[in-house]
């Protein structure tokens, strides 16, 4: 199974912490804005103290990466019709 496909199976799943933690390291089909958002995002569920004491909003910057996340591999293809 390829990483854009676990991404996929996770996002479906709820599994947001398992999305981010394969997604936040991509680089093809994203801008570096997004692997930006995603690598905060995570980096905000695992080391949240730190990132708090950076200043930055521990709740608005995972929303952000999941919101990130779920944009780019939320959407789940049913081909069957």
């Amino acid at each position: 199974m390829k990483k854009s496909d676990m991404v996929r199976q996770y996002v479906a799943q709820a599994q947001y912490k398992e999305a981010l933690r394969i997604a936040k390291d991509f680089r093809l089909g994203i801008t570096k804005r997004q692997a930006d958002t995603m690598k905060r995002g995570y980096e905000c569920m695992v080391h949240g103290r730190f990132y708090e004491s950076l200043g930055y909003n521990l709740n608005d910057e995972i929303r952000k990466g999941v919101d990130t996340v779920k944009k780019l591999y939320g959407e789940v293809k049913n081909d069957a019709a």
